[in-house]
């Protein structure tokens, strides 16, 4: 300690201006040097004894002057706003650091900082040097840290507190940078668009802050831009930019939890897929507490056969179908289909007693009766579970079976089809059909005819009867082209095209099957129930019934002559046809007792065989009065299946003259057993009220449903069949348009897409409602996210 004294040989001399704290001389006189000496270890009564004491700073006060250096020199007041943390000792002449007396520890005597601790600060000429020494070294910050955690201490609470207090901010901002993650990878997914690809660069992050004893790097942290990296961590870049707080909380995460790997891209969809299930099993649970399964299968672009599983129940009145995600197959046979299914059901918590009905295509593999999918799982749910093969496919049938059973449709629309096939062969075939409807109205592209949709035959023969001017002139024009072949061909399509008898049936066919599209485009809504479907089908056949008279053809001729007349087209009726036996060019009219005869007459010196005389006119009737018969005669066949169940579904119908009755509720109770639904006298008195109360309304089943919810302690076995009634599907359309979005998220640039991220991706695309609520709130995600795996940083509160 006597080190800091003045050795009195050197009193005289002006001491070493070595800037070194420990080597510091005070020009002292020989007195003030010995009183300094005694007084070093004495101590200081009128500074601050602990630190609930403010530091002492007196400011009025008439400081003492020494000769320091040759010079007088005092202490100035004006030090204690450059530095707070000293504070002065009237007693002393000197000053203290006031934090490193209070919380400075292990301070040795060679470490040059005891003197602001208990020697005290003297030196007015170099006080700059030395406070600025002392400000920055260790011991001082610590110790200021310890002041300040010390403060806090008293307004927060104790360290143990602040500690809790610490690591909650740390989670909240660490959930923080996870939601923003979370809705970008919803948002990517919603819209169908992929998150990376496989040639992408990771994220970059760049520590510059960094430094070793050969070189220094500029203190900046930034994202590296690379020339693409991805829609998500392209997204996580212009988020940055917008957003600085996301862009420093990013940042502040260790470089190896910055939480946007491909990894943790797939965890985040996994997360956000399985609250959406649990949110669909939820409703569930809650609504009818029974469901319905729809099923579908197709090929994907990586030729794997994916399942699509929807689901049908009743949730707050409403009848909702829901997509519950992709099931890659292994095997197609019916026994592993329906263990298949039966796995993912157990998967997602939901008990497959409690499936009642079941709807597929009419694959044998999935509607067989003995060994399909649908015998198998009505084993397993312990119910009758109804199979009800899908309505589009039905009607997608009945035109199929009719045009094999009606040549003459066959033909249109296979002339149709050649069309098609021919103008889009080439861009200048295309490009003259757009050009031949510049002056009709808009332009439409030729409509594609798809082989297993014959609805969209719809769309065709209605483009070919409005557009049948605009379809010749095309021809005419490609009939000009200099490629023989092709000039060939166009002239062959235009001369079967351009016929009356093509105008008729354009007309007709355009009549009926417009009629039949309206039927096809309500099977497809997820909201319909059995009961509007059966009065839907009872209708449209009622409709064509309608259309099968004289005075419908008759218009339609008339209108037909128009059209044919204005494109100068020749109309070949009540002219006779006399053609040999041998070329037959049409039917002949027969009796129906001679079905399986030849009608014909010796004419002329040759005893040649002829035809007899045939109205053209009366053979196009017989094909629109055959083509509606047969359309009729295939709806009343196909659409009676389940006819034992379509029966007692109507006693559902308020509209229905059999509403509420008896033995028709009696058989729906026999088909899901009476355990379910209490017993028959219950539900017969139960029904005489309904049937009093609703008989003569105009309410519906979806409506009577609601009704009898509010009223359910007093109707609740009648509930519980309205219910059922209700759950039954009736059609599969659901799961076939999930596979259009199967096909816009598998493409042919993802083809090696897994089938756990195909299934992760669906759900959140299709389900836009259930996904969109995550995005407003990512509560759910992140807490799932959090407990799937052990993960690096904390997420739970």
């Amino acid at each position: 300690m006597k080190r800091f004294l003045v050795n009195k040989s050197t009193v005289s001399t002006p001491v070493s201006t070595d800037k070194s704290i420990t080597t510091n001389v005070m020009n002292l006189t020989p007195t003030d040097a010995k009183q300094s000496e005694s007084s070093f270890d004495e101590e200081v009564f009128d500074i601050s004894n602990n630190i609930d004491e403010q530091a002492v700073q007196p400011s009025i006060y008439l400081f003492p002057r020494r000769m320091i250096y040759n010079k007088y020199r005092s202490f100035n007041s004006s030090w204690y706003s450059k530095y707070p943390w000293i504070e002065y000792s009237k007693q002393k002449d000197r000053i203290y650091c006031y934090y490193c007396r209070h919380f400075a520890i292990n301070v040795s005597n060679t470490s040059g900082q005891q003197v602001f601790i208990k020697q005290g600060y003297c030196d007015w000429k170099r006080i700059t040097d030395c406070t600025i020494k002392h400000q920055n070294s260790a011991i001082h910050k610590l110790s200021l840290e310890k002041y300040k955690a010390y403060k806090t201490s008293k307004t927060s609470g104790a360290v143990s507190c602040q500690v809790n207090n610490f690591t909650q901010q740390q989670i909240l901002k660490n959930r923080d940078v996870l939601k923003s993650l979370i809705r970008m990878a919803l948002y990517c997914a919603r819209q169908d668009i992929s998150l990376r690809g496989h040639r992408n660069e990771k994220l970059q992050i760049s520590d510059d802050n960094h430094s070793t004893s050969n070189s220094s790097v500029s203190v900046t942290t930034e994202i590296e831009h690379y020339r693409n990296q991805g829609n998500f961590l392209e997204l996580v870049k212009l988020s940055s930019l917008e957003n600085k707080n996301f862009e420093s909380n990013l940042m502040s995460l260790p470089k190896n939890a910055k939480y946007t790997s491909n990894l943790i891209q797939n965890d985040i969809l996994e997360a956000a897929a399985i609250v959406v299930g649990r949110s669909i099993v939820n409703e569930i649970k809650k609504g009818s507490h029974v469901f319905s399964i729809i099923a579908d299968e197709a090929r994907d672009i990586g030729k794997e056969e994916q399942m699509s599983l929807c689901i049908r129940y009743v949730s707050d009145c409403i009848i909702k179908e829901r997509f519950l995600g992709f099931i890659l197959l292994k095997d197609l046979d019916a026994q592993s289909l329906c263990n298949t299914i039966h796995k993912f059901l157990v998967s997602i918590n939901l008990d497959i007693t409690k499936c009642i009905a079941q709807s597929y295509d009419g694959a044998s593999v999935m509607s067989g009766c003995n060994n399909g999918v649908q015998a198998k799982i009505r084993e397993l749910s312990k119910n009758a579970c109804p199979y009800v093969h899908c309505y589009a496919h039905r009607l997608n049938l009945v035109l199929v079976d009719t045009a094999k059973k009606v040549e003459a449709l066959d033909e249109i629309i296979g002339l149709l089809e050649a069309i098609y096939a021919f103008q889009s062969f080439s861009t200048i075939r295309h490009n003259a059909f757009i050009q031949a409807q510049k002056d009709c109205g808009k332009i439409i592209e030729v409509p594609q005819h798809c082989e297993t949709r014959w609805v969209s035959k719809y769309k065709g023969v209605h483009f070919f009867k409005s557009k049948f001017k605009c379809v010749i002139v095309a021809l005419t024009e490609c009939s000009k082209n200099s490629k023989k072949k092709e000039a060939a061909e166009a002239r062959g399509l235009l001369h079967q095209f351009s016929s009356f008898h093509v105008i008729l049936t354009l007309f007709y066919l355009d009549d009926i099957l417009g009629i039949i599209n309206n039927l096809s485009v309500y099977l497809q809504k997820s909201s319909l129930d059995i009961i509007k479907c059966l009065k839907l089908v009872k209708s449209t056949t009622i409709l064509l019934q309608n259309m099968r008279n004289e005075d419908k053809f008759n218009k339609l001729f008339d209108e037909s002559v128009i059209a044919a007349q204005e494109l100068n087209i020749t109309i070949p009726c009540n002219q006779t046809a006399t053609t040999s036996l041998s070329m037959p060019r049409r039917k002949m009219n027969l009796p129906s007792k001679l079905n399986n005869s030849y009608v014909y007459s010796t004419v002329g010196k040759n005893n040649s065989l002829k035809f007899q005389t045939v109205n053209e006119k009366d053979e196009i009737r017989h094909q629109y009065f055959e083509i509606i018969d047969t359309i009729i005669r295939e709806m009343n066949s196909r659409f009676d299946e389940n006819i034992g169940i379509l029966t007692a579904v109507d006693a559902c119908d308020p509209n229905s003259s059999n509403f509420m009755d008896i033995e028709k509720l009696k058989y729906l109770v026999n088909i899901y057993g009476q355990d379910n639904m209490c017993n028959m006298e219950t539900i017969a008195s139960q029904s005489i009220l309904v049937k009093n109360m609703f008989e003569n309304t105009t309410i519906n089943i979806v409506e009577l449903h609601k009704e009898l919810t509010i009223m359910k302690p007093a109707f609740q076995e009648i509930n519980e069949i309205v219910t059922r009634v209700l759950v039954i599907p009736v059609t599969s359309a659901t799961a076939e348009r999930s596979f259009s979005a199967m096909r816009r998220i598998k493409t042919y640039l993802r083809s090696t897409m897994t089938s756990e991220r195909l299934h992760n991706t669906a759900i959140l695309s299709i389900e836009r409602e259930l996904s969109g609520q995550l995005i407003q709130d990512p509560t759910s995600v992140i807490n799932e996210f959090a407990t799937s795996k052990n993960r690096r940083l904390s997420f739970s509160l």
